[in-house]
């Protein structure tokens, strides 16, 4: 593309950079992103990039708000816009975690076996739910205070079929317990058993 828009090659490559942004309460933070080596190559990254990222929240079309419905925008790159910004984070820190990932999808639980059946597509196997929460878990205690500020959860105690098995409890969206959510964990967790256990 630079050969065809500046007539040559670009030379160098990809390598990263600190920029400097602007936070809303006067405090410029730096920000890590990548940028390349060559002016003329930088430029169309920038086109490319930012511009386009510049484009997008324009579409949002915050001229047309007021403080009453002011429009919030999350971008989540390694990008340094010439924007007011009023949080900067990492992506370490808003990673969700074991219990956010399940309650995005649905239903959280703090029984490991009990996560492998009802979201295979995070746990393929109950070993693997069991690793996961190990390494997530600190000192016995599932984060469940650490979840999305939007979320305002339920919680229930169930107790699977089955001898020797202890009650267990599950986290659910307020709003997802008003519809069938309980009854789709409870399909779930009895699944391949004609005793779909207990709930408190």
């Amino acid at each position: 593309m630079g050969g065809a828009i500046f007539g040559n090659v670009s030379q160098g490559a990809y390598a990263l950079a600190t920029k400097s942004i602007l936070m809303r309460s006067g405090l410029v933070r730096g920000v890590s992103t990548r940028v390349h080596a060559d002016e003329r190559a930088e430029i169309l990254r920038t086109a490319i990039c930012d511009d386009e990222l510049i484009q997008a929240i324009g579409r949002g079309r915050g001229v047309n708000r007021t403080s009453a419905n002011p429009l919030e925008v999350h971008v989540l790159a390694d990008v340094a816009l010439p924007l007011v910004h009023d949080r900067l984070s990492s992506w370490n820190d808003e990673e969700p975690n074991v219990m956010q990932r399940m309650l995005l999808a649905g239903v959280a639980t703090n029984s490991p076996t009990a996560a492998a059946v009802l979201h295979p597509q995070l746990f393929p196997s109950v070993e693997c739910a069991k690793k996961q929460f190990q390494r997530e878990v600190f000192q016995g205690q599932i984060p469940i205070r650490d979840t999305y500020r939007e979320m305002s959860l339920k919680s229930a105690r169930y107790r699977r079929p089955g001898r020797g098995r202890g009650w267990q409890r599950c986290w659910c969206g307020k709003l997802r317990v008003a519809g069938g959510q309980r009854r789709d964990a409870d399909h779930d967790l009895g699944r391949r058993r004609h005793d779909h256990g207990s709930w408190r």
